[in-house]
């Protein structure tokens, strides 16, 4: 494939030869990981180039020789991968896939992910933040989400997305090209940002394909939009069904299949879903805060089941939300 960052950007490994140099140069803009590589000799041919953006960036990565990499569960970010020479083999979790040139692969966070490569194995990849991701797609569907957003691992060359993504990173590249220091926050602001997420979720398949397919839904009813305000502002109340079609104007049975028809989730299982985002949100931002006290705040009373029901939707519990760093 005829894709690359320019070369005006450095290669940030330049003067990173020794395993241990390379391994922590890659681990700034990439993520913690652990790294083998074949034979002793320096990795002379370390090539890694990068361009941030807001809540992203643009990465090509070529170690020019057999390595073996374990990042464990990506926690904060997504990372979209197509090889632009060489061969290499990715599992994530349970699946496991082989990669030449230009294929096109998806790393979604909590699973485990390792990756081989050949001498030969360079890569160009997109690396962006979980959060802009979810928060786009709750916006699309006009809705919390209830499970995880899980990308296919490997996206097949027959699938349009896979022509539409290349074009893209094509289209990073030239914008790369292009831009000064004076040109880059608008030029790689949050604007390109969000077209990115859009671009993504509308073209690659992931666990949220088929809701998106169906389309945009019709606007919500006021008394609806009440009853989410509502529950928004008090996330920290005892919020009952009656409390909050009172506070919306209308019956509870007029409020609940308002719900069940407009967001797709009773007011109850709204009600947990906007905890579960604001008590992440809170621990961290602040990790040296109890628990027991974030729980509390947010209306949390049954920590055993909120846990579970945390735990279904990051992959891990909130206790272990700071320890984690997302």
């Amino acid at each position: 494939m005829e894709i690359a960052i320019p070369r005006k950007h450095c290669n940030r490994l330049g003067a990173s030869r020794a395993r241990e140099d390379v391994q922590r140069e890659v681990a700034k803009l990439l993520c913690e990981h652990r790294m083998d590589v074949s034979g002793h000799e320096p990795l002379n041919a370390a090539e890694l180039y990068g361009v941030a953006m807001h809540r992203a960036s643009l990465l090509e990565l070529c170690y020019g020789r057999e390595t073996r990499i374990d990042a464990g569960a990506l926690d904060n970010h997504y990372l979209f991968r197509t090889t632009l020479a060489g061969r290499c083999e990715l599992q994530s979790g349970k699946e496991r896939v082989s990669l030449s040139a230009g294929s096109l692969s998806v790393s979604s966070p909590s699973r485990e992910s390792r990756i081989s490569t050949d001498m030969a194995c360079r890569s160009l990849l997109l690396r962006i933040d979980r959060a802009a991701l979810e928060i786009r797609l709750a916006e699309m569907l006009q809705s919390s989400l209830r499970r995880p957003l899980v990308f296919d691992l490997e996206v097949g060359r027959a699938h349009g997305g896979a022509a539409v993504f290349h074009s893209t990173l094509r289209y990073l590249c030239s914008l790369c090209e292009q831009i000064d220091a004076s040109a880059r926050d608008s030029l790689l602001g949050p604007e390109l940002t969000q077209w990115l997420a859009t671009l993504l979720l509308m073209q690659l398949p992931h666990s949220y394909s088929e809701t998106l397919a169906r389309g945009a839904k019709p606007p919500l009813p006021a008394h609806v939009k009440r009853a989410r305000e509502y529950i928004d502002a008090h996330l920290g109340d005892t919020l009952s069904i009656a409390t909050l079609a009172q506070a919306a104007g209308v019956s509870p049975r007029t409020l609940q299949n308002g719900f069940s028809q407009f967001l797709d989730v009773s007011p109850a299982e709204y009600i947990r879903e906007r905890r579960i985002e604001a008590v992440h949100r809170t621990l961290k931002g602040d990790p040296e805060r109890g628990v027991t006290d974030v729980l509390l705040e947010h209306g949390v009373h049954s920590p055993g089941h909120f846990a579970k029901a945390y735990a279904r939707r990051y992959g891990y519990p909130p206790s272990a939300t700071a320890k984690r760093g997302m």
